[in-house]
């Protein structure tokens, strides 16, 4: 008994110094925290912000310690940068809309555009799909234009122009595009304000307009927050170009696609983050590949095509106490393939009468 309270009293003076030094790291962390920064004057799409009104810069403070205090997101946001927010600039400046628009993409998506949020937004401007479409954004089994960056960043430009032209006022635009434009109506009308600075609305909405000030101030002026980029390591920009695609076949493999432009399936999709299927359909499609891959793209493609001719398609009419599996079995293909090809599931429901698409090998 005597030996084992020995080597737990050991064990003890050996935590003593290594708990010391974190309760200082986590001070020292405090200490930052309550000190950040905040300008005496600040301008949000161009418009003044009231920081001297009522608890506006304190709503800003708390955006400004959220966003330090668990820094993975801002991490992730001056990492992607790089990457996407030219293409942002670059459009926004085409649109002619303030340039602090871009800072809405950060705090939606950390700037992904595979993004989905339990709600069913999806891409880096998180569009409903009800929105989406209002803005011509569509969503079809294998492609998703929410999570393009330029058709999706020109969508969002334009819905909170719109907006802004709706309230009059970006604040109140950033807050319609969280909250809806119904929603702050009503909020307005109900209690009888006119900007956005003195209206009570849902936290999330509430917090979402602070949250943009607060990525902005962080982007501006890095070096006020301890923020050294000097010799930090971002993501990769990869050099790419855009090529059109027709094909005149009813599928090409996505996987095919890759194949030609000499980068993996991941590669390809990450690029063009709207394929959602493993192929693509006839027609023209405009994808972005890796540079060097676009010479002798096409003459690639076409070789593939020629030794990979496409399957006869054939038409096939469910009849009673017919199944899927059955079905898939009877034409010697996957009941996965089968389902795949007319927009079904292995749990699906098939009715007689009903007409499947099987496609055969040669």
């Amino acid at each position: 008994m005597n030996r084992c309270r020995t080597a737990l009293a050991a064990i003890l003076l050996l935590l003593v110094p290594v708990a010391a030094p974190r309760a200082e790291e986590g001070g020292a962390a405090v200490n930052r925290l309550l000190r950040l920064w905040i300008p005496d004057s600040l301008e949000l799409c161009g418009e003044p912000v009231p920081l001297d009104h009522e608890d506006v810069a304190d709503r800003l403070d708390l955006e400004l310690v959220v966003a330090l205090g668990d820094p993975v997101s801002a991490t992730l946001w001056f990492k992607r940068a790089p990457r996407y927010i030219p293409l942002i600039d670059r459009i926004i400046a085409e649109r002619g809309v303030p340039p602090d628009l871009k800072y809405v993409a950060l705090i939606e998506s950390n700037l992904r555009p595979d993004a989905v949020s339990r709600a069913g937004a999806a891409g880096a401007w998180q569009f409903m799909p009800s929105t989406g479409r209002m803005y011509g954004l569509q969503r079809l089994g294998w492609r998703d234009d929410r999570r393009t960056w330029e058709k999706a960043t020109r969508a969002a430009v334009d819905h909170l122009a719109d907006l802004r032209e709706r309230f009059g006022s970006w604040a109140l635009a950033l807050a319609a595009y969280n909250a809806g434009s119904a929603r702050v109506s009503r909020a307005l009308e109900a209690q009888g304000q006119d900007d956005f600075y003195g209206l009570r609305l849902p936290r999330e909405t509430e917090r979402y307009v602070f949250r943009v000030m607060a990525a902005k101030l962080l982007f501006e002026n890095p070096g006020a927050y301890g923020i050294d980029l000097d010799g930090a390591r971002f993501f990769d920009v990869p050099e790419t170009t855009v090529v059109e695609l027709e094909i005149d076949r009813r599928r090409l493999p996505v996987a095919a696609v890759a194949q030609a432009a000499g980068t993996s399936y991941r590669g390809l999709v990450r690029e063009n983050p709207w394929i959602m299927g493993p192929a693509l359909p006839r027609g023209t499609h405009r994808l972005r590949i890796p540079a060097p891959g676009a010479d002798g793209f096409e003459a690639r493609l076409s070789r593939w095509s020629e030794a990979n001719p496409e399957p006869q398609q054939v038409y096939y009419r469910v009849r009673r106490g017919d199944t899927l599996s059955g079905i898939a079995r009877k034409h010697n293909v996957a009941l996965r393939q089968l389902c795949e090809w007319n927009g079904l599931t292995t749990r699906s429901i098939i009715r007689p009468g009903q007409t499947l698409v099987v496609q055969l090998t040669n």
